[in-house]
Formats: C-alpha cells, sequence, structure tokens
C-alpha cells in the first residue's frame, strides 16, 4: 500500500471512529431504542443491507454513517448541522466510493478527504484526539506538497542555468570560429573566409535557437503524485493510458440526489 493509499484508508477508519458515536447518539436520541431499525432502512441496497443486518451499529464502517446521515437528514441531523455540514456528507461518500472502487487520489484529492473529514467530525463534536491525529495528516500532506513543489521548481532553476550556459559556450565558440577566421583565412582567400564565416554563424545560430525554443526538462525518477508509480517521464504514461474508471464517467453526469423526507415522528 502507497502511502496515500495508506493515509486515505486511515482517514476513513478516524472518520468511522469520529462519525460512529455522533450517529449513534443523534439516532437514539430521536428514535429510542428502535433508532437501529430505523438507520437500517437506509441500506436500501440489498447487499449492503444483508451486510448490515449482521453487523453491530459499534461495526458500521464510514460508508453506513454516511448513508444513515443523508438518509436522515431532515429528519434528525439537520437540527443539529448546518448546510455545510450537509454538503460534507455528500462529499465524502463519494470521495470513500471511489476509494472502494480504487480510484487513485491525487494530493488534491487526499488532502481534501482529511480536511472535509475534519471539519464534520469537529461539527459532530468528535475527540480531541481524532481531531489532532486529522489535523497531523493535514500537514503531512502539506508538507510533501511543498517539498515536490520545492524541488520543482529547484529542477527548473538548474534546467534554465544549464540552457543558459549551453548558449553561452554556443556563442562563445561561434565568435572564436569567425574570429580566427577574419584573421587566418579571409586575408589570404576571402571568399573561403566569407563562406565559412557565414556557415559558422548559421550553424551556431541554428543550434542556439533550438536550445532556447527547447522546453525546460526538469523531470527525472520521480513518484507519479496520482497513481504514486514511479516514472521517468514528466508526463505518466500509465495515467495516460488509463481511462477513467466507467462508474465515475456515470456518475459525474447523474444529479446528486436530495436526502428522502422522513416519516418518522420524533
Amino acid at each position: 500500500m502507497s502511502g496515500s493509499q495508506a493515509r486515505v484508508a486511515r482517514t476513513l477508519d478516524l472518520l468511522t471512529a469520529g462519525l460512529g458515536p455522533a450517529v449513534q447518539q443523534a439516532m437514539s436520541a430521536e428514535f429510542g431504542d428502535g433508532w437501529v431499525d430505523v438507520a437500517r432502512q437506509a441500506f436500501r441496497n440489498e447487499r449492503m443491507a444483508t451486510v448490515m443486518a449482521r453487523l453491530e451499529p459499534s461495526e458500521w464502517d464510514a460508508q453506513a454513517l454516511l448513508t444513515v446521515m443523508w438518509d436522515q437528514w431532515n429528519a434528525v441531523f439537520r437540527h443539529r448541522l448546518g448546510l455545510l455540514e450537509r454538503s460534507l456528507v455528500s462529499e465524502l461518500r463519494e470521495l470513500r466510493n471511489r476509494w472502494a472502487h480504487q480510484a487513485e487520489f491525487s494530493d488534491d484529492d487526499l488532502y481534501r478527504l482529511i480536511d472535509s473529514t475534519f471539519r464534520l467530525l469537529r461539527a459532530v463534536s468528535a475527540s480531541d484526539l481524532i481531531l489532532r491525529q486529522l489535523a497531523r495528516l493535514k500537514l503531512d500532506v502539506l508538507r510533501d506538497m511543498f517539498s515536490r513543489q520545492i524541488e520543482e521548481e529547484r529542477a527548473q532553476a538548474n534546467a534554465r542555468r544549464d540552457r543558459l550556459t549551453e548558449v553561452v559556450l554556443f556563442v562563445v565558440s561561434g565568435f572564436a570560429v569567425v574570429v580566427a577566421t577574419l584573421v587566418s583565412l579571409a586575408p589570404r582567400n576571402p571568399l573561403a573566409g566569407m563562406l565559412l564565416v557565414a556557415f559558422t554563424l548559421l550553424t551556431f545560430g541554428y543550434l542556439i535557437v533550438q536550445r532556447l525554443r527547447r522546453p525546460v526538462m526538469t523531470h527525472s525518477v520521480h513518484e507519479c503524485p496520482v497513481c504514486r508509480k514511479i516514472i521517468y517521464t514528466e508526463v505518466c504514461p500509465y495515467c495516460e493510458a488509463v481511462p477513467p474508471p466507467k462508474f465515475l464517467l456515470a456518475k459525474s453526469k447523474e444529479p446528486v440526489p436530495e436526502p428522502a423526507e422522513s416519516h418518522q415522528s420524533a
């Protein structure tokens, strides 16, 4: 498991640990001892309902807890949380589904997952220990992003310096050949001297133009920030070759469903 995947898994574990008590407390306060049966009505997928029926609420994962929150939002959670937290629930459900389908997480996706988890758990008054661990994860991701940015900027500066050095060498070499030609050959054979000077200027001029037009290449052996594979080029061939999963393309076109109005009484 790569560093990014481990951080996603760790974040989802913290989300489960922080969200579980909050969901149980809110649901039991609204529905009393029968809250578990009401919560299980949110699992409309047959496979998920079968799995969750065998598990105790304390064993429910982040997907189950977020599903209950989304389904019971109008009946329970909108009285305790706001529209921002509702959008966080929707976002975390989507990110968790991407993780379940083994979609790759970029650094931005990873930071967004951790930050959204932190904000939602802070809103439901999760324990300080969980919030501190999430804050540490956010700092680790930012540190890695900044380190890569610094390395890229340093590589670009070195590449620009190398390009300038090559251009200066071309100019000096061409100038030296022209001067030597004018001093030694031109007085004895003006035509040959002029031809050699013209050839020298064209050759070194072409080399200089080509070197200046060539893009600055800063890539070396490094890790792709998206798929986390070791690559040797600036553009990751693995990410280019693999199209996005079909379920993501289809899901991106679907409207976000509104939470169903609950008919349960308080």
